[in-house]
Protein backbone atom coordinates (compact mmCIF):
# COMPACT_ATOMS: atom_id res chain seq x y z
CA UNK A 1 0.00 0.00 0.00
CA UNK A 2 1.78 3.32 -0.82
CA UNK A 3 2.51 5.88 1.59
CA UNK A 4 0.50 8.80 2.05
CA UNK A 5 2.38 11.95 2.34
CA UNK A 6 0.21 15.65 3.95
CA UNK A 7 1.35 19.01 3.79
CA UNK A 8 1.72 19.15 6.89
CA UNK A 9 4.02 16.13 7.05
CA UNK A 10 6.54 17.39 5.50
CA UNK A 11 6.57 20.81 6.52
CA UNK A 12 7.70 19.14 10.06
CA UNK A 13 10.67 18.71 8.09
CA UNK A 14 12.27 22.09 7.55
CA UNK A 15 14.30 23.80 10.11
CA UNK A 16 12.83 26.95 11.23
CA UNK A 17 16.16 27.83 12.67
CA UNK A 18 18.51 27.92 10.19
CA UNK A 19 19.36 31.53 9.66
CA UNK A 20 20.44 31.08 13.13
CA UNK A 21 23.01 28.63 12.13
CA UNK A 22 27.04 29.81 11.57
CA UNK A 23 27.98 29.90 8.16
CA UNK A 24 31.41 30.35 6.74
CA UNK A 25 29.68 32.26 3.71
CA UNK A 26 27.76 34.17 5.30
CA UNK A 27 30.45 34.76 8.47
CA UNK A 28 32.99 36.11 5.44
CA UNK A 29 29.98 38.37 4.09
CA UNK A 30 29.62 40.12 7.53
CA UNK A 31 33.19 40.99 8.06
CA UNK A 32 33.69 41.87 4.56
CA UNK A 33 31.00 44.43 4.67
CA UNK A 34 31.93 45.49 8.08
CA UNK A 35 35.42 45.94 7.51
CA UNK A 36 35.86 47.25 3.50
CA UNK A 37 33.93 50.64 4.34
CA UNK A 38 35.74 51.36 7.01
CA UNK A 39 38.78 50.83 5.74
CA UNK A 40 37.78 53.07 2.55
CA UNK A 41 37.27 55.83 5.04
CA UNK A 42 40.69 55.34 6.50
CA UNK A 43 42.10 55.46 3.07
CA UNK A 44 40.43 58.56 2.32
CA UNK A 45 41.07 60.01 5.78
CA UNK A 46 44.60 59.01 4.95
CA UNK A 47 45.20 60.88 2.01
CA UNK A 48 43.57 64.02 3.16
CA UNK A 49 45.63 64.47 5.65
CA UNK A 50 48.62 63.66 3.90
CA UNK A 51 47.68 66.29 0.81
CA UNK A 52 46.87 63.97 -2.01
CA UNK A 53 44.28 64.78 -3.80
CA UNK A 54 44.61 62.13 -6.27
CA UNK A 55 41.83 60.03 -5.32
CA UNK A 56 39.07 63.22 -5.87
CA UNK A 57 40.37 63.59 -9.55
CA UNK A 58 37.40 63.64 -12.17
CA UNK A 59 39.60 62.37 -14.35
CA UNK A 60 43.39 61.95 -15.89
CA UNK A 61 45.33 65.53 -16.92
CA UNK A 62 46.14 66.59 -20.82
CA UNK A 63 49.40 66.18 -21.77
CA UNK A 64 50.31 69.65 -21.21
CA UNK A 65 49.64 69.44 -17.55
CA UNK A 66 50.31 66.00 -16.68
CA UNK A 67 52.86 66.75 -14.27
CA UNK A 68 50.48 68.30 -12.07
CA UNK A 69 48.92 65.18 -11.22
CA UNK A 70 49.43 65.10 -7.63
CA UNK A 71 48.96 69.41 -7.01
CA UNK A 72 46.16 69.98 -7.54
CA UNK A 73 46.02 73.30 -5.08
CA UNK A 74 47.93 74.28 -8.19
CA UNK A 75 45.02 74.58 -10.10
CA UNK A 76 42.12 74.67 -7.51
CA UNK A 77 42.90 76.75 -5.27
CA UNK A 78 41.19 76.24 -1.67
CA UNK A 79 38.61 78.63 -0.20
CA UNK A 80 38.47 79.17 3.07
CA UNK A 81 37.39 77.24 5.62
CA UNK A 82 36.57 74.44 2.75
CA UNK A 83 38.27 71.30 2.44
CA UNK A 84 36.94 70.43 -1.08
CA UNK A 85 37.36 73.23 -3.91
CA UNK A 86 35.37 74.29 -6.96
CA UNK A 87 36.58 74.50 -10.29
CA UNK A 88 40.65 75.87 -11.44
CA UNK A 89 40.25 79.66 -10.76
CA UNK A 90 41.13 82.02 -13.38
CA UNK A 91 44.10 83.35 -11.23
CA UNK A 92 46.03 79.97 -11.22
CA UNK A 93 45.39 79.98 -14.81
CA UNK A 94 46.97 83.06 -15.19
CA UNK A 95 50.12 82.93 -13.10
CA UNK A 96 51.68 80.39 -16.12
CA UNK A 97 49.65 81.35 -18.66
CA UNK A 98 49.16 84.98 -20.43
CA UNK A 99 46.19 84.59 -22.12
CA UNK A 100 45.61 87.75 -23.41
CA UNK A 101 41.55 88.82 -24.36
CA UNK A 102 40.58 88.65 -27.56
CA UNK A 103 38.81 92.06 -28.22
CA UNK A 104 39.10 95.18 -26.12
CA UNK A 105 35.25 95.49 -27.15
CA UNK A 106 34.20 92.09 -26.08
CA UNK A 107 31.30 92.89 -23.19
CA UNK A 108 32.36 89.98 -21.06
CA UNK A 109 35.73 87.53 -20.58
CA UNK A 110 34.61 84.21 -20.39
CA UNK A 111 36.06 82.27 -17.69
CA UNK A 112 39.32 79.70 -18.65
CA UNK A 113 37.51 76.45 -17.92
CA UNK A 114 34.53 77.21 -19.83
CA UNK A 115 36.82 76.98 -22.98
CA UNK A 116 39.70 74.97 -21.79
CA UNK A 117 38.04 71.42 -20.22
CA UNK A 118 40.63 69.45 -18.44
CA UNK A 119 40.55 66.08 -16.94
CA UNK A 120 39.49 64.50 -19.88
CA UNK A 121 42.35 62.69 -20.78
CA UNK A 122 45.30 63.01 -23.52
CA UNK A 123 43.18 65.97 -25.15
CA UNK A 124 44.30 68.84 -26.48
CA UNK A 125 42.80 71.97 -24.54
CA UNK A 126 42.79 74.28 -27.79
CA UNK A 127 40.76 71.67 -29.11
CA UNK A 128 37.41 73.67 -27.69
CA UNK A 129 33.99 72.80 -28.40
CA UNK A 130 31.74 75.18 -31.14
CA UNK A 131 29.50 75.96 -27.54
CA UNK A 132 32.25 77.91 -26.04
CA UNK A 133 32.70 80.03 -29.18
CA UNK A 134 28.82 80.30 -29.84
CA UNK A 135 28.39 81.11 -26.44
CA UNK A 136 29.29 85.06 -27.65
CA UNK A 137 29.19 84.54 -31.16
CA UNK A 138 25.62 83.40 -31.41
CA UNK A 139 24.65 86.46 -30.73
CA UNK A 140 27.37 88.88 -30.25
CA UNK A 141 27.33 91.88 -28.07
CA UNK A 142 29.97 94.55 -27.82
CA UNK A 143 30.63 97.95 -25.38
CA UNK A 144 29.35 101.37 -26.70
CA UNK A 145 32.57 103.19 -28.60
CA UNK A 146 33.53 103.21 -32.47
CA UNK A 147 31.88 101.20 -34.70
CA UNK A 148 33.23 98.03 -35.86
CA UNK A 149 32.47 95.48 -38.36
CA UNK A 150 31.53 92.21 -37.13
CA UNK A 151 29.24 89.24 -37.95
CA UNK A 152 26.55 89.20 -35.24
CA UNK A 153 25.64 85.72 -35.32
CA UNK A 154 27.94 82.52 -35.98
CA UNK A 155 27.48 79.16 -34.54
CA UNK A 156 29.18 76.80 -36.53
CA UNK A 157 31.12 76.48 -39.22
CA UNK A 158 28.71 74.51 -41.59
CA UNK A 159 26.03 76.54 -40.68
CA UNK A 160 25.96 79.94 -40.90
CA UNK A 161 29.50 80.60 -41.13
CA UNK A 162 29.88 83.64 -43.62
CA UNK A 163 32.52 84.14 -46.71
CA UNK A 164 35.98 84.82 -46.03
CA UNK A 165 36.97 88.33 -45.71
CA UNK A 166 38.93 88.99 -48.40
CA UNK A 167 35.90 88.20 -50.53
CA UNK A 168 33.91 90.83 -48.89
CA UNK A 169 30.47 91.42 -49.38
CA UNK A 170 29.91 93.43 -52.46
CA UNK A 171 27.12 94.44 -53.70
CA UNK A 172 25.04 92.79 -56.72
CA UNK A 173 26.62 93.94 -60.17
CA UNK A 174 30.08 95.15 -59.08
CA UNK A 175 33.18 93.53 -60.03
CA UNK A 176 34.95 90.99 -57.79
CA UNK A 177 37.33 91.87 -55.98
CA UNK A 178 41.11 91.90 -57.55
CA UNK A 179 44.90 90.82 -56.42
CA UNK A 180 46.82 93.88 -55.88
CA UNK A 181 49.80 92.40 -57.07
CA UNK A 182 51.76 94.90 -59.87
CA UNK A 183 53.73 91.94 -61.21
CA UNK A 184 52.05 90.28 -64.37
CA UNK A 185 51.63 86.51 -64.86
CA UNK A 186 49.55 84.32 -67.10
CA UNK A 187 48.86 81.64 -65.23
CA UNK A 188 47.51 79.91 -68.27
CA UNK A 189 50.04 80.32 -70.44
CA UNK A 190 52.94 78.62 -67.68
CA UNK A 191 50.51 75.84 -67.15
CA UNK A 192 50.84 74.80 -70.31
CA UNK A 193 53.53 72.82 -71.85
CA UNK A 194 56.08 75.81 -72.94
CA UNK A 195 59.74 75.68 -74.38
CA UNK A 196 62.19 76.02 -71.31
CA UNK A 197 66.00 76.10 -70.96
CA UNK A 198 66.43 73.19 -73.85
CA UNK A 199 64.62 74.51 -76.58
CA UNK A 200 64.82 71.00 -78.04
CA UNK A 201 61.53 70.37 -75.93
CA UNK A 202 59.07 71.61 -74.28
CA UNK A 203 58.50 71.26 -70.35
CA UNK A 204 55.23 70.67 -68.52
CA UNK A 205 55.45 73.15 -64.89
CA UNK A 206 54.12 72.45 -61.97
CA UNK A 207 52.93 74.88 -59.17
CA UNK A 208 55.78 74.14 -57.18
CA UNK A 209 57.95 75.52 -59.51
CA UNK A 210 57.05 78.97 -58.35
CA UNK A 211 54.90 78.14 -55.22
CA UNK A 212 56.78 76.59 -52.04
CA UNK A 213 56.68 77.05 -48.42
CA UNK A 214 59.85 78.87 -46.68
CA UNK A 215 61.30 75.95 -45.07
CA UNK A 216 61.15 73.89 -48.59
CA UNK A 217 64.65 72.05 -49.11
CA UNK A 218 64.34 70.91 -53.13
CA UNK A 219 66.15 72.34 -55.57
CA UNK A 220 64.50 74.78 -57.92
CA UNK A 221 63.86 73.03 -61.86
CA UNK A 222 64.57 76.79 -63.30
CA UNK A 223 66.14 78.86 -61.46
CA UNK A 224 70.09 79.83 -61.31
CA UNK A 225 72.67 78.40 -59.97
CA UNK A 226 72.93 81.02 -57.51
CA UNK A 227 69.52 80.40 -56.18
CA UNK A 228 69.65 76.56 -55.77
CA UNK A 229 69.22 76.13 -51.39
CA UNK A 230 72.52 74.59 -49.95
CA UNK A 231 72.27 70.74 -48.95
CA UNK A 232 71.75 70.14 -44.91
CA UNK A 233 74.82 69.31 -43.05
CA UNK A 234 74.68 65.18 -42.19
CA UNK A 235 73.34 64.95 -38.44
CA UNK A 236 75.71 64.23 -35.54
CA UNK A 237 76.23 60.77 -35.06
CA UNK A 238 73.72 59.57 -32.18
CA UNK A 239 72.09 62.57 -32.63
CA UNK A 240 68.11 62.04 -32.70
CA UNK A 241 66.21 61.82 -35.81
CA UNK A 242 63.99 64.80 -37.26
CA UNK A 243 59.95 63.82 -37.26
CA UNK A 244 59.40 65.13 -40.73
CA UNK A 245 55.76 64.81 -40.54
CA UNK A 246 55.84 67.10 -37.70
CA UNK A 247 53.82 70.42 -38.22
CA UNK A 248 56.53 73.30 -39.39
CA UNK A 249 55.31 76.77 -38.95
CA UNK A 250 58.05 77.19 -41.53
CA UNK A 251 55.73 75.26 -44.05
CA UNK A 252 52.19 77.18 -43.24
CA UNK A 253 52.62 79.58 -45.64
CA UNK A 254 53.58 79.90 -49.27
CA UNK A 255 56.42 82.17 -50.49
CA UNK A 256 56.17 84.42 -53.27
CA UNK A 257 57.77 83.38 -56.36
CA UNK A 258 61.35 84.93 -57.54
CA UNK A 259 63.01 85.70 -60.47
CA UNK A 260 66.37 84.05 -59.49
CA UNK A 261 64.83 80.56 -57.88
CA UNK A 262 61.86 80.24 -60.62
CA UNK A 263 62.00 82.01 -63.83
CA UNK A 264 65.98 83.15 -64.57
CA UNK A 265 66.20 79.85 -66.71
CA UNK A 266 63.82 80.42 -69.05
CA UNK A 267 63.32 84.53 -68.71
CA UNK A 268 66.75 85.95 -69.62
CA UNK A 269 67.56 88.81 -68.98
CA UNK A 270 70.25 89.74 -71.93
CA UNK A 271 71.48 92.86 -73.31
CA UNK A 272 73.44 93.10 -75.84
CA UNK A 273 74.67 90.81 -78.35
CA UNK A 274 78.66 91.03 -77.74
CA UNK A 275 78.22 90.08 -74.10
CA UNK A 276 77.24 86.87 -72.66
CA UNK A 277 76.63 88.44 -68.89
CA UNK A 278 72.95 88.95 -67.76
CA UNK A 279 71.63 92.07 -65.69
CA UNK A 280 70.84 91.38 -62.09
CA UNK A 281 67.57 91.12 -60.92
CA UNK A 282 67.53 94.30 -58.97
CA UNK A 283 66.60 97.96 -58.86
CA UNK A 284 67.06 100.13 -61.82
CA UNK A 285 70.18 101.55 -60.17
CA UNK A 286 71.67 98.47 -59.86
CA UNK A 287 71.12 97.68 -63.19
CA UNK A 288 72.39 100.47 -65.03
CA UNK A 289 75.55 100.45 -62.97
CA UNK A 290 76.21 96.99 -64.28
CA UNK A 291 75.16 97.60 -68.05
CA UNK A 292 77.68 100.72 -67.64
CA UNK A 293 80.58 98.71 -65.80
CA UNK A 294 79.77 96.16 -68.62
CA UNK A 295 80.37 98.23 -71.89
CA UNK A 296 83.13 100.14 -70.25
CA UNK A 297 85.40 96.93 -70.07
CA UNK A 298 84.11 95.79 -73.60
CA UNK A 299 84.95 98.92 -75.17
CA UNK A 300 88.32 98.64 -73.57
CA UNK A 301 89.60 95.47 -74.45
CA UNK A 302 88.13 96.17 -77.71
CA UNK A 303 89.42 100.14 -78.62
CA UNK A 304 88.68 99.05 -82.20
CA UNK A 305 85.55 99.26 -82.08
CA UNK A 306 85.22 102.78 -81.25
CA UNK A 307 85.60 102.96 -85.26
CA UNK A 308 82.24 102.22 -86.05
CA UNK A 309 81.06 101.20 -89.64
CA UNK A 310 77.32 102.07 -90.92
CA UNK A 311 75.08 98.81 -90.68
CA UNK A 312 73.35 98.23 -94.17
CA UNK A 313 70.14 96.95 -92.41
CA UNK A 314 69.45 100.18 -90.09
CA UNK A 315 69.84 102.60 -93.24
CA UNK A 316 66.25 104.27 -94.32
CA UNK A 317 66.75 105.45 -98.29
CA UNK A 318 64.89 108.95 -96.68
CA UNK A 319 68.15 109.70 -94.77
CA UNK A 320 71.03 111.17 -96.16
CA UNK A 321 74.13 108.39 -96.10
CA UNK A 322 76.33 108.84 -92.70
CA UNK A 323 79.70 108.56 -93.10
CA UNK A 324 81.65 105.57 -94.10
CA UNK A 325 83.34 105.71 -90.68
CA UNK A 326 82.25 107.34 -87.48
CA UNK A 327 85.04 107.57 -84.62
CA UNK A 328 83.44 107.96 -81.11
CA UNK A 329 85.22 108.18 -78.10
CA UNK A 330 85.07 105.50 -75.43
CA UNK A 331 82.61 108.12 -73.00
CA UNK A 332 79.72 108.36 -76.02
CA UNK A 333 80.42 104.51 -77.28
CA UNK A 334 79.24 103.61 -73.95
CA UNK A 335 76.37 105.88 -73.43
CA UNK A 336 75.29 105.04 -76.87
CA UNK A 337 74.97 100.85 -76.37
CA UNK A 338 74.00 102.00 -72.40
CA UNK A 339 70.94 103.47 -74.10
CA UNK A 340 70.62 101.19 -76.77
CA UNK A 341 70.36 98.15 -73.94
CA UNK A 342 68.21 100.23 -71.61
CA UNK A 343 65.14 100.99 -74.08
CA UNK A 344 65.76 97.30 -74.58
CA UNK A 345 65.22 96.29 -70.86
CA UNK A 346 62.32 98.99 -70.07
CA UNK A 347 60.58 98.35 -73.13
CA UNK A 348 60.31 94.72 -74.26
CA UNK A 349 62.26 92.80 -71.24
CA UNK A 350 61.04 94.07 -67.85
CA UNK A 351 57.67 95.03 -68.96
CA UNK A 352 56.62 92.02 -69.64
CA UNK A 353 56.44 91.10 -65.92
CA UNK A 354 56.79 94.76 -64.30
CA UNK A 355 54.42 97.69 -64.00
CA UNK A 356 57.23 100.54 -65.65
CA UNK A 357 56.63 104.08 -65.37
CA UNK A 358 58.80 106.76 -67.77
CA UNK A 359 59.02 110.48 -66.47
CA UNK A 360 60.45 113.25 -68.74
CA UNK A 361 64.17 114.81 -67.52
CA UNK A 362 64.21 111.68 -64.98
CA UNK A 363 67.59 109.70 -66.46
CA UNK A 364 66.20 106.35 -64.91
CA UNK A 365 62.18 104.84 -64.88
CA UNK A 366 60.37 103.62 -61.86
CA UNK A 367 59.12 100.41 -61.42
CA UNK A 368 56.29 99.88 -59.29
CA UNK A 369 56.37 97.29 -56.31
CA UNK A 370 55.48 93.92 -56.51
CA UNK A 371 52.68 94.74 -53.91
CA UNK A 372 51.76 90.93 -53.22
CA UNK A 373 50.06 90.18 -50.14
CA UNK A 374 51.84 87.07 -48.64
CA UNK A 375 48.79 86.42 -45.25
CA UNK A 376 45.43 86.53 -46.98
CA UNK A 377 43.69 85.11 -44.51
CA UNK A 378 44.17 88.02 -41.66
CA UNK A 379 41.22 86.83 -39.37
CA UNK A 380 42.36 83.30 -39.22
CA UNK A 381 45.50 80.93 -39.43
CA UNK A 382 45.93 78.34 -42.55
CA UNK A 383 48.61 75.43 -42.48
CA UNK A 384 49.91 74.64 -46.44
CA UNK A 385 51.79 71.84 -44.63
CA UNK A 386 48.65 70.24 -43.35
CA UNK A 387 47.11 69.97 -46.90
CA UNK A 388 50.50 68.76 -48.01
CA UNK A 389 48.87 65.75 -49.62
CA UNK A 390 46.43 67.31 -51.64
CA UNK A 391 46.89 68.55 -55.27
CA UNK A 392 47.18 72.34 -55.73
CA UNK A 393 44.34 72.77 -58.15
CA UNK A 394 42.00 71.04 -55.84
CA UNK A 395 41.68 74.40 -54.04
CA UNK A 396 43.28 76.43 -56.57
CA UNK A 397 41.24 75.13 -59.90
CA UNK A 398 40.93 79.05 -61.56
CA UNK A 399 45.38 78.70 -61.36
CA UNK A 400 44.84 76.02 -64.40
CA UNK A 401 42.46 78.89 -66.24
CA UNK A 402 43.63 82.26 -65.34
CA UNK A 403 45.01 84.89 -68.09
CA UNK A 404 45.01 88.11 -65.66
CA UNK A 405 47.32 88.47 -62.35
CA UNK A 406 44.48 90.50 -60.87
CA UNK A 407 42.28 87.74 -60.80
CA UNK A 408 41.92 86.30 -57.15
CA UNK A 409 42.50 82.40 -57.20
CA UNK A 410 42.00 81.97 -53.64
CA UNK A 411 39.49 79.19 -52.36
CA UNK A 412 36.19 80.24 -51.22
CA UNK A 413 34.58 79.01 -47.98
CA UNK A 414 32.12 76.82 -49.56
CA UNK A 415 35.16 75.20 -50.72
CA UNK A 416 36.76 74.13 -47.48
CA UNK A 417 33.30 73.12 -46.32
CA UNK A 418 33.74 69.84 -48.46
CA UNK A 419 36.24 68.28 -46.13
CA UNK A 420 35.67 70.53 -43.21
CA UNK A 421 32.24 69.18 -42.23
CA UNK A 422 30.94 67.18 -39.20
CA UNK A 423 30.32 63.69 -39.62
CA UNK A 424 33.42 60.68 -39.94
CA UNK A 425 33.74 61.00 -43.40
CA UNK A 426 35.25 64.41 -42.93
CA UNK A 427 38.17 66.24 -41.33
CA UNK A 428 37.70 68.63 -37.87
CA UNK A 429 35.01 71.56 -38.42
CA UNK A 430 35.48 73.13 -35.01
CA UNK A 431 35.79 76.48 -34.95
CA UNK A 432 39.79 76.03 -32.90
CA UNK A 433 41.26 75.11 -36.59
CA UNK A 434 41.11 78.32 -37.47
CA UNK A 435 40.71 80.85 -35.28
CA UNK A 436 42.21 81.29 -31.90
CA UNK A 437 40.39 83.56 -28.94
CA UNK A 438 43.28 85.28 -27.17
CA UNK A 439 45.16 87.64 -29.58
CA UNK A 440 48.64 86.78 -29.08
CA UNK A 441 50.01 90.14 -30.20
CA UNK A 442 49.17 91.53 -27.01
CA UNK A 443 50.96 88.67 -24.95
CA UNK A 444 52.48 89.65 -22.16
CA UNK A 445 55.60 87.94 -19.92
CA UNK A 446 55.01 86.63 -17.05
CA UNK A 447 57.04 85.74 -13.69
CA UNK A 448 57.08 81.97 -13.41
CA UNK A 449 57.02 80.69 -9.84
CA UNK A 450 55.90 77.13 -10.16
CA UNK A 451 58.31 74.17 -8.81
CA UNK A 452 57.39 70.69 -9.73
CA UNK A 453 57.33 68.46 -7.46
CA UNK A 454 60.37 66.02 -8.02
CA UNK A 455 62.32 69.69 -8.00
CA UNK A 456 60.50 71.02 -5.01
CA UNK A 457 63.16 69.76 -2.42
CA UNK A 458 66.23 70.97 -4.33
CA UNK A 459 64.09 74.27 -5.37
CA UNK A 460 63.73 74.98 -1.41
CA UNK A 461 67.04 73.53 -0.31
CA UNK A 462 68.45 76.83 -2.99
CA UNK A 463 65.97 79.40 -1.50
CA UNK A 464 62.95 79.13 -3.96
CA UNK A 465 59.74 78.50 -2.14
CA UNK A 466 57.47 76.50 -4.00
CA UNK A 467 53.47 77.85 -4.40
CA UNK A 468 51.76 76.92 -1.06
CA UNK A 469 54.81 76.70 1.05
Amino acid sequence: MPRVRTTKALAQRIDLNYFKRAIPLRRWRFWLCLILPVACFVWIGWKLVAKDYQPYSSGPLSAGHVLLTRDCTTCHVPEKNAVFFEHASDQACKSCHDGPIHQTAQVGEPECGSCHVEHHGGTRLIATSNQSCAQCHANLETKPGPSTKYFKSISSFNTDHPEMAVFGSPPPGSSPPKDPVTIRVNHYKHMQPILGPNAAHKEQLECKDCHRQHASREAWRFGSAEAMPVSAPAPAPGAPKADLYAPDPARALMTMPKFNESCSACHLLQFDKRLSEQVPHDKVEVVHAFVVKKFEAYIAAHPAELRELPEEERRLPTRPAPPPVRVVTAAQWVAERTREAESLLWGKTCRQCHLITVTEGQPLPKIADANYTLHWLSHARFDHDAHRGFACASCHPKALTSQDSAELLLPRVATCKNCHAPGPAHVEARCFECHAYHDWSKRKEISPTFVPRSLRTQAVGLGNRAPGQ
